[in-house]
């Protein structure tokens, strides 16, 4: 099937695409025709354990996809195996919801007392006054305080921003605006949030620290590269409280040996962009069977052209070591890493 812009028409027949919000209206995306193929499944993919990682990983698939136009259908099809993405729990239709009046105020309210079935409903109102941009930003403050466990109240809500390009006015747009509305309460945001700013720090601080302890499975490295992609549609203080929490994460020492990751640059590759697909190449089909396969990746090539060269050492290093499976080494459970319970979208 041919990748084409969603179009609607309104009254008098005038055709349109995309849907006037006021702020940060991104352009309608082409997706790359692979991605395209996958749009319904990442949309219809739900949490099994606590956020969704279907719309993140159906952009970082489309990131990667128009970075490395090379890589043949084989090999995608491939990686796509290895992250499990045909396993993810699914849904095949829109939650049915009574037609609610709403304001953005009171979608606010409904979403903080995990209302349902009106959350949807109202999510769907919300989206029809502000766009899914609007709702992204109005929790952005909070995202950005405090991006939880592993960074995905942050970059789980930027992937629905970048994301929501791909299905803006298209057959998956109702589907794509019910995994929204579930990550949102799954969230836990708040209807009013005051929190005071963190105190400063450096990007290059978190940069160092991020690729030097990246967390389970990448994730601090993951968080940074949604950030640093889209600093641009936040504010100085929401990015600076962002870059706090990357600077604690990767300075923490947690009980699970899985979030204590120590990455060395790698010394026995040249820093070329050859190197980089070799590696990420590699990650994507032998590293442990999880969904986080795709994201990791497309942070890692988000970061590559941004940083330094020692930092670059550490990008491959870090590409090098998910790319092991310890489910392969003698004595460990199929499907399980050692010391932690594998789930496509742990958290």
């Amino acid at each position: 099937m041919t990748p084409r812009a969603w179009t609607t028409r309104r009254s008098g027949g005038a055709k349109v695409t995309g849907r006037p919000t006021g702020c940060l209206v991104r352009p309608q995306k082409l997706p790359h025709p692979l991605v395209f193929n996958e749009l319904a499944r990442a949309a219809s993919v739900v949490a099994q354990i606590h956020h969704s990682h279907g719309i993140k990983a159906a952009v970082a698939l489309s990131r990667l996809a128009d970075q490395f136009p090379n890589w043949s259908e084989d090999f995608w099809l491939a990686a796509l195996r290895r992250a499990e993405w045909q396993r993810e729990p699914r849904v095949s239709t829109p939650v049915v919801t009574p037609r609610l009046r709403m304001t953005r105020r009171s979608a606010v309210v409904l979403l903080s007392r995990s209302v349902i079935p009106a959350s949807y409903g109202a999510v769907r109102e919300w989206a029809k006054l502000a766009g899914v941009e609007g709702i992204i930003l109005h929790y952005a403050d909070e995202a950005c305080f405090d991006p939880g466990y592993l960074g995905h109240r942050l970059s789980v809500l930027l992937g629905f921003l970048e994301g929501w390009s791909l299905y803006r006015n298209g057959p998956y747009e109702p589907l794509f605006l019910d995994r929204l509305t579930e990550f949102l309460l799954a969230a836990k945001f708040l209807s009013v949030f005051d929190g005071a700013p963190r105190d400063p720090q450096p990007m290059d601080l978190a940069i160092r620290l991020a690729v030097r302890r990246p967390g389970f499975f990448g994730h601090h490295v993951i968080c940074l590269a949604w950030l640093l992609r889209h600093r641009s549609s936040l504010s100085p203080t929401q990015v600076s409280n962002a870059l706090g929490w990357v600077v604690a994460a990767s300075s923490t020492d947690y009980p699970d040996a899985a979030d204590n990751v120590r990455i060395e640059p790698c010394d026995d590759k040249p820093t070329t962009l050859g190197s980089l697909e070799e590696c990420l190449r590699d990650l994507l089909i032998r590293g442990t069977p999880n969904i986080h396969l795709l994201t990791l990746a497309d942070a890692l090539a988000s970061l590559w052209p941004n940083v330094d060269e020692h930092t670059q050492r550490h990008v491959l290093a870090i590409a090098s070591h998910f790319a092991h499976d310890p489910t392969a080494e003698p004595g460990a459970e199929h499907g399980r890493p050692r010391g932690r319970p594998r789930y496509p979208n742990a958290t």
